[in-house]
């Protein structure tokens, strides 16, 4: 009988270890997969910022009225935003 409870505990001692490993290693894979999308959220922001001090960009004229009009900007990158201008 100690036998058998000595072979319990050992296996739930390896399989508490390889999940521990497991979980480990998942955390860690989703860390760095957000710590690149973030720097590439980062990297985009900052290419689109320079875009609009800079000029580079299409306007389209969506909505015009005698208070304000709204403008469509779209960039290079693919991002399109709102500028509203107030008369």
């Amino acid at each position: 009988m100690k036998i058998y409870s000595l072979f319990l505990i050992i296996s739930l001692i390896i399989i508490g270890i390889v999940f521990n490993l497991y979980m480990v290693n998942y955390i860690y894979r989703n860390a760095v997969y957000r710590n690149k999308e973030f720097e590439n959220g980062l990297k985009k922001i900052n290419e689109t910022e320079k875009m609009f001090s800079n000029g580079d960009y299409k306007t389209l004229i969506i909505y015009s009225s005698k208070e304000a009009t709204l403008i469509k900007l779209i960039f290079d990158n693919g991002v399109e935003g709102i500028k509203i201008q107030e008369e």
